[in-house]
């Protein structure tokens, strides 16, 4: 827009993300990409560029804090097997590096494209893309690149995190020392990502070995995230607290003091109810952690393995409160601010003065159709910094 700023009005419900209480229709001024105001729209200065949403319900852009883009092949008869009994293990992880790693750049950018605007296609418009199936240096370093390079040409927000703890890769006893010696510091220096993830469970990266790589991270000034307490309570969680994590996700398996910990901690806690159901998982005590007073975030967790939806938060939100004794109203707030805190994004996930302009307006009145409608609500019109990018 040539001056930059123009003029959203409704007379539907708008989420904040908590009920804009004042007078209809309301109307939010934007300028140079950031929300300038909220109120009545009658008491709004006079633009010459106005977007009338009608009566839709308007939402903050949807943030989808923990994703795993980057990834090649198919593993939908292993999913099978595991809902048949077969135990869930690294193996899988390792079978999709394998795939990956035999994609070239161009596939894998052309997979990620269409990965991403799924998710922007259902609302989201922001996205945690971690590395992880790389389990080396030069993939892992060529996985955070093309994230890097398709997030340039897509109006999506992209927030990247290096995961190269993902698996032991057999026949490497070493391989932790690779992580934190050669690849930390190659992604640092790069500028590469924002965070670093590992996934600390049994089976996988132990306590020791996790910390080890997080102090390491840390030290190259990246944020900190793990998987914690998915598969078994070995303490992760408590880990996570005690080193300072932005985010603690999956929690599965958290119980007892170790939600107290979380929620005193200030890390958010990341839930993923996606891979917990199609896993026949445990379910994450979303309300136990609410109540305890910890920020809670809904992310999608879409994968190659136990969880492969893209475009998944509406249906996201709706799990939260059908099947993790949210309300409907938390699920909503978990998705959007929950999410830009789990990403340290303060500008996104709400719409008031001085937050991004990212919005979302959806084919439904109020937000209790993200229950009712499971999965089956649609974005729209979503706007990023203000400018349209799906739907008139």
């Amino acid at each position: 827009m040539a001056d930059a700023t123009r003029l959203l009005t409704g007379s539907g419900r708008l989420l904040l993300p908590e009920p804009y209480d004042g007078p209809t229709p309301w109307a939010i001024t934007v300028r140079d990409g950031r929300v300038a105001g909220v109120g009545a729209a009658v008491d709004a200065p006079p633009i010459a560029a106005v977007l009338d949403l009608g009566p839709a319900l308007v939402t903050p852009g949807l943030v989808d804090a923990h994703t795993h883009p980057v990834y090649a092949g198919d593993r939908s008869d292993e999913a099978a097997a595991r809902l048949a009994g077969e135990p869930y293990s690294g193996g899988g992880i390792l079978r999709t590096v394998a795939a990956t790693r035999d994609a070239g750049d161009s596939e894998l950018e052309l997979i990620v494209e269409q990965r991403l605007r799924a998710q922007l296609a259902a609302g989201t418009t922001t996205v945690e893309c971690k590395s992880g199936y790389g389990l080396d240096t030069q993939e892992e370093l060529r996985q955070l690149r093309i994230l890097g390079r398709v997030a340039e040409r897509l109006p999506v927000r992209v927030v990247r995190t290096f995961l190269g703890a993902h698996a032991l890769p057999p026949d490497r006893p070493n391989y932790v020392d690779e992580v934190v010696d050669e690849m930390l510091p190659a992604v640092a220096a790069e500028g590469l990502a924002e965070f670093c993830d590992v996934f600390c469970d049994r089976g996988f990266f132990s306590l020791a070995d996790t910390e080890r790589i997080l102090r390491a991270a840390a030290s190259h000034g990246l944020g900190l995230r793990l998987h914690a307490d998915q598969l078994a309570r070995i303490g992760a969680a408590a880990l996570g607290a005690r080193l300072g994590a932005t985010s603690i996700d999956h929690l599965e398996q958290l119980d007892g003091d170790d939600i107290e910990v979380v929620a005193r901690s200030g890390a958010v806690a990341t839930l993923l109810p996606g891979p917990a159901l199609v896993m026949r998982d445990r379910l994450p005590p979303a309300r136990a952690l609410l109540d305890a007073g910890a920020t809670v975030a809904l992310a999608s967790d879409a994968n190659a393995g136990t969880f492969g939806v893209w475009g998944a938060m509406p249906l996201v939100i709706g799990l939260g409160a059908t099947v993790l004794g949210m309300t409907v109203a938390e699920a909503v707030a978990a998705a959007t601010r929950g999410g830009a805190a789990a990403l340290e994004q303060p500008s996104l996930g709400a719409i008031g003065p001085g937050a991004d302009a990212d919005l979302v307006a959806w084919d439904a009145e109020h937000e209790g159709a993200f229950a009712l409608h499971l999965g089956g609500v649609q974005a729209r019109t979503v706007l990023v910094a203000g400018e349209v990018v799906i739907g008139a």
